[in-house]
């Protein structure tokens, strides 16, 4: 049942939502916390995307005691940071 819930996730995650389930997912098993910037890299994906990454984090164990307004959570789509 769970392979079949995170196959479904899976297909309807957009590739950059796919990369930062799979940057949180490899810092869960390292042990380590979200990167610091995680927000900002949050707001840049679409409203849909941001709010299916939330609820992995929140079942991962990262968002215990991080409040997120629903009109952050909402709001549309930032444009992505310049590379460094």
């Amino acid at each position: 049942m769970l392979a079949a819930a995170i196959l479904a996730a899976a297909q309807a995650l957009s590739p950059a939502a796919m990369e930062f389930v799979d940057d949180a997912t490899d810092r869960l098993i390292a042990g380590e916390d979200l990167a610091p910037d995680f927000p900002v890299r949050l707001q840049e994906l679409p409203p849909d995307q941001r709010l299916l990454v939330i609820v992995h984090l929140r079942r991962a164990g990262f968002l215990d005691d991080v409040v997120m307004p629903v009109d952050w959570v909402m709001s549309p789509a930032t444009p992505p940071r310049a590379a460094k």
